[in-house]
């Protein structure tokens, strides 16, 4: 069992994909993996699905193959119907490779995204498409060794700010524009009704690069 958050507290489980919790995803879930093509990907996302299961019903207290989930019109999931948290338990996963990394916070909304820094990412091309033309120049203006981090830092913070409001990349993506150089945390205003949420980078393993982006203030961060 976990124990539950505080009002100002995100918790952060770190944990690595393990396919020994594919029999808590339901049929429903296994259907959604079956249109993934690539194994790995397929792989990626029973386990992942498996592990988001496994550590929910730590909190509420349910088996984890019972409890049940709806997705928002941009694709992030939510527990639905699970009397034992009335609606107050707000999670967010994300896993790159094998690593998985899930945020859970109490009447708040979440978002986090982790990404393996590989160096034959092609980040100059994928930069041109999915940053902002002020971003892209700050990017290149940097040294060549230090743009790949750069790169990352920025795309995690992006991602993980989308995934808390609920809009995934449904926003144009390279018209939406963070501060990648400021120390965190730092305030996002969203695009969608300008509400304000607290961006920062969180621990990663060696390698990796992550985010957390939550509504309203800073919170104190925990990882279980």
């Amino acid at each position: 069992m976990f124990p539950w958050p505080q009002d100002n507290e995100v918790q952060i489980h770190c944990r690595h994909l393990a396919a020994n919790t594919a029999y808590y995803v339901s049929s429903d879930e296994m259907s959604r993996a079956d249109r993934l093509l690539a194994p790995d990907k397929k792989n990626s996302f029973i386990a992942g699905r498996g592990l988001l299961r496994e550590i929910l019903s730590g909190y509420l207290g349910i088996k984890a193959e019972k409890l049940h989930f709806t997705v928002g019109e941009h694709g992030k999931p939510r527990l639905l119907g699970n009397k034992a948290d009335n609606g107050r338990l707000h999670f967010n996963l994300s896993h790159s490779g094998d690593l998985f990394l899930l945020a859970v916070g109490i009447d708040r909304e979440v978002g986090i995204d982790v990404e393996q820094i590989r160096n034959d990412t092609p980040f100059r091309d994928i930069a041109r498409l999915a940053f902002s033309p002020d971003e892209q120049q700050r990017l290149l203006a940097l040294p060549d060794d230090l743009q790949r981090d750069a790169f990352f830092r920025c795309w995690t913070r992006k991602e993980a700010c989308l995934k808390a409001c609920g809009m995934g990349f449904a926003l144009t993506v390279n018209r939406f524009e963070i501060n990648f150089f400021q120390e965190t945390p730092t305030v996002f205003v969203s695009p969608d009704d300008l509400s304000i949420w607290t961006l920062e980078d969180i621990t990663a393993p060696v390698d990796h690069c992550a985010a957390l982006a939550v509504k309203g203030a800073a919170p104190i961060i925990r990882y279980v």
